[in-house]
Protein backbone atom coordinates (compact mmCIF):
# COMPACT_ATOMS: atom_id res chain seq x y z
CA UNK A 1 0.00 0.00 0.00
CA UNK A 2 1.03 3.80 -0.03
CA UNK A 3 3.62 2.97 3.00
CA UNK A 4 6.09 0.98 1.12
CA UNK A 5 7.43 0.90 -1.69
CA UNK A 6 7.27 -2.75 -2.79
CA UNK A 7 3.84 -4.20 -1.66
CA UNK A 8 3.65 -8.13 -0.75
CA UNK A 9 0.47 -10.14 -0.29
CA UNK A 10 0.62 -11.12 2.91
CA UNK A 11 0.58 -7.45 4.29
CA UNK A 12 -3.53 -7.16 3.50
CA UNK A 13 -5.84 -4.04 4.48
CA UNK A 14 -7.82 -6.62 6.83
CA UNK A 15 -4.15 -7.85 8.56
CA UNK A 16 -3.53 -4.45 8.95
CA UNK A 17 -6.71 -3.20 10.44
CA UNK A 18 -6.81 -6.39 12.63
CA UNK A 19 -3.23 -5.35 13.95
CA UNK A 20 -4.03 -1.64 14.54
CA UNK A 21 -7.36 -2.56 16.87
CA UNK A 22 -5.94 -5.29 18.91
CA UNK A 23 -3.20 -2.55 19.68
CA UNK A 24 -6.08 -0.34 20.64
CA UNK A 25 -7.90 -3.14 22.78
CA UNK A 26 -4.91 -3.88 24.67
CA UNK A 27 -1.44 -2.45 25.66
CA UNK A 28 0.98 -5.53 24.65
CA UNK A 29 4.58 -5.42 23.36
CA UNK A 30 5.81 -6.44 19.86
CA UNK A 31 6.86 -10.04 21.33
CA UNK A 32 3.04 -10.53 22.95
CA UNK A 33 1.36 -9.61 19.50
CA UNK A 34 3.53 -11.99 18.14
CA UNK A 35 2.33 -14.51 20.33
CA UNK A 36 -1.05 -13.73 19.85
CA UNK A 37 -1.68 -13.19 16.10
CA UNK A 38 1.12 -16.16 15.35
CA UNK A 39 1.58 -18.63 18.14
CA UNK A 40 4.11 -20.71 17.75
CA UNK A 41 2.65 -24.35 17.96
CA UNK A 42 0.57 -23.17 14.88
CA UNK A 43 3.23 -21.66 12.68
CA UNK A 44 6.47 -21.21 13.36
CA UNK A 45 7.51 -18.81 10.43
CA UNK A 46 6.64 -14.68 11.58
CA UNK A 47 7.22 -13.53 8.28
CA UNK A 48 3.20 -12.48 8.22
CA UNK A 49 3.54 -10.70 11.24
CA UNK A 50 6.83 -9.50 10.42
CA UNK A 51 5.56 -7.66 6.98
CA UNK A 52 2.29 -6.74 8.93
CA UNK A 53 3.94 -5.17 11.58
CA UNK A 54 6.61 -3.38 9.56
CA UNK A 55 3.53 -1.57 7.01
CA UNK A 56 1.79 -0.51 10.29
CA UNK A 57 4.81 1.03 11.69
CA UNK A 58 5.92 2.76 8.73
CA UNK A 59 2.72 4.18 8.03
CA UNK A 60 2.57 5.47 11.47
CA UNK A 61 -0.74 3.82 12.32
CA UNK A 62 1.73 2.50 15.31
CA UNK A 63 4.65 2.71 17.27
CA UNK A 64 6.59 1.13 19.98
CA UNK A 65 6.79 3.03 23.20
CA UNK A 66 10.29 3.51 24.30
CA UNK A 67 10.13 3.29 28.10
CA UNK A 68 7.94 0.01 28.43
CA UNK A 69 8.36 -1.30 25.29
CA UNK A 70 4.59 -1.27 24.84
CA UNK A 71 2.75 -0.51 21.07
CA UNK A 72 0.79 1.91 21.41
CA UNK A 73 -1.77 3.38 18.58
CA UNK A 74 -0.47 6.56 16.57
CA UNK A 75 -3.97 7.40 15.18
CA UNK A 76 -7.01 8.18 16.96
CA UNK A 77 -9.12 5.13 18.11
CA UNK A 78 -11.98 6.72 16.16
CA UNK A 79 -9.89 6.44 12.93
CA UNK A 80 -9.72 2.39 12.74
CA UNK A 81 -13.19 1.78 14.63
CA UNK A 82 -15.18 0.55 10.79
CA UNK A 83 -12.83 -0.15 7.69
CA UNK A 84 -14.74 2.53 6.48
CA UNK A 85 -12.45 4.85 8.54
CA UNK A 86 -9.61 2.84 8.49
CA UNK A 87 -9.93 3.56 4.63
CA UNK A 88 -9.94 7.42 5.15
CA UNK A 89 -7.00 6.99 7.41
CA UNK A 90 -5.03 5.03 4.85
CA UNK A 91 -5.71 7.57 2.25
CA UNK A 92 -4.88 10.54 3.83
CA UNK A 93 -2.11 9.47 5.75
CA UNK A 94 -0.39 8.02 2.33
CA UNK A 95 -1.07 10.67 0.00
CA UNK A 96 1.49 13.00 2.31
CA UNK A 97 3.55 11.48 -0.19
CA UNK A 98 1.54 10.82 -3.67
CA UNK A 99 5.07 9.65 -5.25
CA UNK A 100 4.99 6.44 -3.80
CA UNK A 101 4.79 3.17 -6.08
CA UNK A 102 1.37 2.39 -5.45
CA UNK A 103 -0.04 5.73 -6.75
CA UNK A 104 2.07 5.64 -9.83
CA UNK A 105 0.70 2.15 -10.16
CA UNK A 106 -2.97 3.31 -9.67
CA UNK A 107 -2.94 6.31 -12.12
CA UNK A 108 -0.69 4.01 -14.71
CA UNK A 109 -3.43 1.45 -14.30
CA UNK A 110 -6.58 3.70 -14.07
CA UNK A 111 -5.33 5.20 -17.24
CA UNK A 112 -4.98 2.02 -19.29
CA UNK A 113 -8.42 1.50 -19.62
CA UNK A 114 -9.50 -2.03 -21.01
CA UNK A 115 -6.20 -3.11 -21.60
CA UNK A 116 -6.10 -4.42 -17.59
CA UNK A 117 -8.72 -6.84 -18.51
CA UNK A 118 -6.57 -9.03 -21.03
CA UNK A 119 -3.07 -8.22 -18.67
CA UNK A 120 -2.32 -10.70 -15.70
CA UNK A 121 0.27 -9.79 -12.77
CA UNK A 122 3.13 -10.41 -14.52
CA UNK A 123 2.08 -8.66 -18.13
CA UNK A 124 1.40 -5.91 -15.67
CA UNK A 125 4.73 -5.24 -14.07
CA UNK A 126 6.67 -5.57 -17.16
CA UNK A 127 4.22 -2.98 -18.67
CA UNK A 128 4.41 -0.97 -15.92
CA UNK A 129 8.48 -0.98 -15.18
CA UNK A 130 9.29 -0.72 -19.14
CA UNK A 131 6.45 2.22 -19.81
CA UNK A 132 7.49 4.23 -16.56
CA UNK A 133 11.01 6.41 -16.28
CA UNK A 134 11.82 6.58 -13.14
CA UNK A 135 14.11 8.99 -11.45
CA UNK A 136 17.09 6.00 -10.72
CA UNK A 137 18.09 3.00 -12.34
CA UNK A 138 17.15 0.54 -10.06
CA UNK A 139 15.16 -2.44 -12.23
CA UNK A 140 12.11 -3.97 -11.67
CA UNK A 141 10.40 -1.38 -9.55
CA UNK A 142 7.57 -4.18 -9.80
CA UNK A 143 7.03 -7.72 -9.72
CA UNK A 144 3.94 -10.08 -10.17
CA UNK A 145 3.81 -10.52 -6.17
CA UNK A 146 3.91 -6.51 -5.97
CA UNK A 147 0.98 -6.03 -8.23
CA UNK A 148 -1.08 -9.06 -6.29
CA UNK A 149 -0.66 -6.99 -3.22
CA UNK A 150 -1.43 -3.71 -4.65
CA UNK A 151 -4.96 -5.35 -5.69
CA UNK A 152 -5.86 -5.84 -2.45
CA UNK A 153 -5.07 -2.15 -1.55
CA UNK A 154 -6.09 -0.57 -4.68
CA UNK A 155 -9.79 -1.98 -3.89
CA UNK A 156 -9.92 -1.30 -0.45
CA UNK A 157 -9.45 2.34 -1.29
CA UNK A 158 -12.01 2.28 -4.01
CA UNK A 159 -9.92 2.45 -7.16
CA UNK A 160 -11.73 -0.57 -8.40
CA UNK A 161 -13.08 -4.06 -7.90
CA UNK A 162 -11.76 -7.50 -8.25
CA UNK A 163 -13.30 -10.10 -10.61
CA UNK A 164 -11.79 -13.15 -11.20
CA UNK A 165 -8.53 -11.81 -10.75
CA UNK A 166 -8.61 -8.66 -12.70
CA UNK A 167 -9.11 -5.10 -11.04
CA UNK A 168 -12.27 -3.80 -12.93
CA UNK A 169 -11.32 0.11 -12.47
CA UNK A 170 -14.16 2.13 -11.01
CA UNK A 171 -13.41 4.83 -8.47
CA UNK A 172 -16.57 5.09 -7.11
CA UNK A 173 -15.94 4.08 -3.26
CA UNK A 174 -12.91 6.48 -3.91
CA UNK A 175 -14.79 9.81 -5.33
CA UNK A 176 -17.37 8.98 -2.32
CA UNK A 177 -14.86 9.47 -0.24
CA UNK A 178 -13.37 13.10 -1.40
CA UNK A 179 -16.77 14.12 -1.55
CA UNK A 180 -17.65 13.21 2.27
CA UNK A 181 -14.22 14.78 3.42
CA UNK A 182 -14.57 17.99 0.97
CA UNK A 183 -16.45 20.41 3.12
CA UNK A 184 -15.62 23.53 0.87
CA UNK A 185 -17.15 22.43 -2.21
CA UNK A 186 -20.39 23.86 -3.83
CA UNK A 187 -23.21 21.43 -3.19
CA UNK A 188 -27.10 21.33 -4.28
CA UNK A 189 -26.57 23.29 -7.09
CA UNK A 190 -25.11 22.71 -10.76
CA UNK A 191 -21.30 23.60 -11.22
CA UNK A 192 -18.90 23.66 -14.10
CA UNK A 193 -17.50 20.10 -14.63
CA UNK A 194 -13.59 21.91 -14.74
CA UNK A 195 -14.28 22.76 -11.08
CA UNK A 196 -15.43 19.03 -9.66
CA UNK A 197 -12.19 18.48 -11.20
CA UNK A 198 -9.96 20.43 -9.50
CA UNK A 199 -11.39 19.17 -6.31
CA UNK A 200 -9.35 15.17 -7.45
CA UNK A 201 -6.56 13.59 -5.37
CA UNK A 202 -3.25 13.81 -7.39
CA UNK A 203 -3.28 9.95 -8.60
CA UNK A 204 -7.05 10.75 -10.29
CA UNK A 205 -7.53 12.24 -13.34
CA UNK A 206 -6.10 15.40 -14.09
CA UNK A 207 -3.69 15.11 -10.93
CA UNK A 208 0.09 15.80 -11.02
CA UNK A 209 0.80 12.13 -10.23
CA UNK A 210 -1.42 10.95 -13.36
CA UNK A 211 -0.41 13.54 -15.47
CA UNK A 212 3.15 12.46 -15.38
CA UNK A 213 2.07 8.35 -15.26
CA UNK A 214 0.51 7.85 -18.71
CA UNK A 215 3.64 5.83 -20.30
CA UNK A 216 2.61 4.96 -23.76
CA UNK A 217 -1.14 5.53 -22.78
CA UNK A 218 -2.45 8.92 -23.69
CA UNK A 219 -5.80 10.56 -23.47
CA UNK A 220 -7.16 13.18 -25.36
CA UNK A 221 -7.30 16.92 -23.31
CA UNK A 222 -10.60 16.72 -20.95
CA UNK A 223 -11.50 12.73 -21.78
CA UNK A 224 -11.98 10.84 -18.73
CA UNK A 225 -10.46 7.46 -17.76
CA UNK A 226 -12.46 4.34 -17.97
CA UNK A 227 -12.09 4.32 -14.36
CA UNK A 228 -12.95 7.74 -13.39
CA UNK A 229 -15.88 7.36 -16.11
CA UNK A 230 -17.24 4.20 -14.02
CA UNK A 231 -17.58 5.82 -10.60
CA UNK A 232 -19.21 9.11 -11.92
CA UNK A 233 -21.78 6.90 -13.62
CA UNK A 234 -22.36 4.95 -10.72
CA UNK A 235 -22.54 8.11 -7.95
CA UNK A 236 -24.96 9.61 -10.73
CA UNK A 237 -26.94 6.39 -10.55
CA UNK A 238 -26.94 6.26 -6.92
CA UNK A 239 -28.15 10.17 -6.55
CA UNK A 240 -25.02 11.31 -5.34
CA UNK A 241 -24.28 13.23 -7.80
CA UNK A 242 -26.12 14.50 -11.37
CA UNK A 243 -24.48 14.81 -14.63
CA UNK A 244 -25.18 17.21 -17.31
CA UNK A 245 -24.73 17.99 -20.50
CA UNK A 246 -25.04 21.65 -21.98
CA UNK A 247 -25.48 21.07 -25.83
CA UNK A 248 -24.14 24.80 -26.43
CA UNK A 249 -21.70 24.56 -23.54
CA UNK A 250 -17.81 25.95 -23.63
CA UNK A 251 -15.89 23.52 -22.01
CA UNK A 252 -17.18 20.27 -22.75
CA UNK A 253 -15.58 16.53 -21.19
CA UNK A 254 -16.17 13.48 -22.28
CA UNK A 255 -16.38 10.01 -20.29
CA UNK A 256 -15.32 6.55 -22.09
CA UNK A 257 -17.80 5.93 -24.30
CA UNK A 258 -21.12 3.61 -22.42
CA UNK A 259 -23.81 3.69 -24.82
CA UNK A 260 -26.22 1.62 -22.10
CA UNK A 261 -25.92 4.28 -19.83
CA UNK A 262 -27.79 7.64 -20.00
CA UNK A 263 -24.94 9.50 -19.54
CA UNK A 264 -23.18 8.13 -23.25
CA UNK A 265 -20.10 10.43 -23.17
CA UNK A 266 -20.28 14.57 -22.97
CA UNK A 267 -20.44 16.39 -19.87
CA UNK A 268 -20.53 19.92 -18.84
CA UNK A 269 -21.66 20.37 -15.50
CA UNK A 270 -22.12 18.64 -12.17
CA UNK A 271 -24.66 18.97 -9.10
CA UNK A 272 -22.97 17.32 -5.83
CA UNK A 273 -25.72 16.43 -3.36
CA UNK A 274 -26.19 18.14 0.19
Amino acid sequence: MPFVERLVSMTTPNRVLALCQLVAYKSLTKQQLVDLIQPENLNSSKDQFTNVFSFAKNGNLIEEDSASGKIKLKVKESDIATPKAFRSTVSKLGLTNPNLMFYRFTSWYLIRGEKVFAENNKALAMAFNSEMQFEDDSPNKYNDTNVNGWKSWACFLGYGFEHGGVVIPNTVERLSDILSDNREITRGRFIPFAEFMSILSPELDGGEVFNRNKGETTLPSQHLSLGLSSGLRALHDQGIIQLHYQSDALDTWFLTKCSTHEIIREVSEIKIGR
